[in-house]
């Protein structure tokens, strides 16, 4: 049987994969004490493990050792080696090497993958990742309290898969997309709870949940706006109560509100109008922490086929530009080509309401093209809010976002940490393209749509 497709160059061809599903169900036959050998390039059949998913996903990150054409070790006999020695029963073989595993002591040994490392899910992957480049104490405080959640069963004799954080997060992910209130998923924690034996580690309360996961989240910022799109309250406005070019006041002014009054409680000021800012930067630095992910920013010059079609926008004329144009930007294939889009939306779905909420997202062009529009990927950096579009002054929303690029634009980028090449390096990114409808493309350029300047190519040079 012609066995070539085991070292094709495409993994993800069709071949390949129907082959590795065949290896593994061969595999699974000739199972001894319940173990698999690896044969992938970094195992070498030289270590095995009781999971078949752990051998698929080794062959599919990194490939078969060299010359396995001939399944030694995984059921064919009768094979003559290179030392000329016919193949034996590896029984004898599997008590000498694997007798620790029936040792007590030894049965709780978590396994290993293909570099050594624990095999954990993405989540655990991800605390574990952190915890190695935390900046400060109080990150290192948390991520530390976070992995003993991780580690923790939900309930004493549980499956091994059912922790205390996984459990909370696959939660709250389904209160959030089922737009279930506070109070109702505080209700149905404590009914859970009730359900579940004693002595479980299931939060009681909406709050609690939340505590839990809180150090997964990222930073995001509230930032007060003048009502009439004039200016962000921040910088060199931060402390102004009206706004300094129309007069508006920053805060709403209920109308029972009896003002300043000597030895009454003052009520809390409520802003007329809040825009929500997630810093870029922070996102960034969590992306490459991951070891896959940061593997996949490098796609696009490293592992991208170079074959004169056009497939992603690396293979187009002005990705070519930008890479003349800049050429030490082009160096490091971890360098960020951001596509920026936006438009107006109706958050709350009536037709009838003339409501326009605008966020800003960024997709990453470093990535493979089935992934760069995947919702994981996408980065919504600025959320502007109703009712009102803000037309021509969308600038002003974006100066938070402006500032974070500028920063990844200079020579000296930004320090991170890059989990696949495990040393840290300077980031820098540009925004490569805008995609948008016509009139947002007026708002974003600053410049006219409409008239005799229209066209955005030609503009004093148009032909009205």
């Amino acid at each position: 049987m012609s066995r070539q497709w085991m070292y094709m160059a495409d993994r993800r061809s069709k071949e390949f994969m129907d082959g590795v599903h065949e290896f593994i169900e061969a595999a699974e036959k000739h199972k001894y004490g319940g173990f698999v050998r690896c044969p992938c390039k970094f195992c070498k059949n030289e270590k095995d493990y009781s999971s078949s998913r752990t051998i698929h996903s080794h062959l599919f990150n990194s490939g078969f050792m060299p010359n396995y054409y001939v399944w030694t070790k995984h059921g064919e006999r009768g094979i003559v080696l290179d030392n000329n020695v016919e193949e034996e029963d590896r029984i004898p073989d599997f008590a000498a090497n694997y007798g620790a595993f029936f040792d007590d002591t030894a049965m709780g040994e978590p396994e290993e993958d293909a570099e050594g490392h624990v095999v954990e899910d993405d989540l655990g992957q991800m605390l574990r990742e952190a915890e190695e480049v935390c900046e400060t104490e109080k990150e290192s405080r948390d991520l530390k309290r976070m992995l003993e959640d991780y580690r923790t069963l939900l309930y004493p004799d549980c499956k091994q898969d059912q922790k205390k954080l996984g459990t909370t997060l696959e939660l709250l992910q389904w209160k959030a997309s089922n737009g279930l209130s506070d109070k109702g998923f505080e209700e149905l924690l404590k009914l859970i709870k009730n359900l579940l034996p004693e002595g479980n580690t299931l939060p009681e309360t909406t709050y609690e949940a939340k505590k839990v996961v809180c150090p997964l989240g990222l930073e995001a910022q509230k930032i007060h706006a003048c009502p009439n799109d004039c200016i962000l309250y921040r910088g060199e406005y931060e402390n102004l109560d009206s706004c300094p070019v129309c007069n508006a006041c920053r805060y709403k002014i209920p109308r029972d509100d009896p003002g300043d009054v000597e030895g009454m409680r003052v009520k809390k000021r409520v802003p007329a109008k809040v825009m929500w800012y997630f810093p870029l930067i922070p996102r960034l630095k969590r992306l490459f922490m991951n070891k896959t992910n940061a593997k996949l920013m490098r796609w696009h010059k490293e592992e991208r086929k170079q074959d004169n079609m056009l497939r992603h926008p690396a293979d187009g004329s002005q990705w070519r530009k930008v890479d003349r144009t800049f050429p030490t930007f082009a160096n490091d294939a971890r360098n960020i080509r951001f596509g920026l889009s936006t438009d107006g939306m109706n958050p709350f779905g009536e037709q009838s309401s003339g409501h326009s909420t605008w966020p800003v997202t960024l997709c990453i062009y470093n990535l493979p093209p089935w992934l760069c529009m995947k919702r994981k990927f996408i980065m919504m950096p600025v959320l502007i809010p109703g009712p009102k579009q803000p037309g021509n002054d969308i600038d002003v929303y974006l100066k938070p976002l402006i500032e974070d690029l500028l920063l990844l634009w200079k020579d000296e980028g930004v320090r991170m940490w890059d989990a696949h090449a495990e040393d840290h390096f300077n980031l820098r990114a540009l925004l490569f393209v805008t995609t948008n409808d016509w009139p947002a493309l007026s708002n974003l350029s600053g410049q006219s749509n409409k008239g005799y300047r229209a066209c955005t190519h030609c503009l004093e040079e148009t032909d009205s």
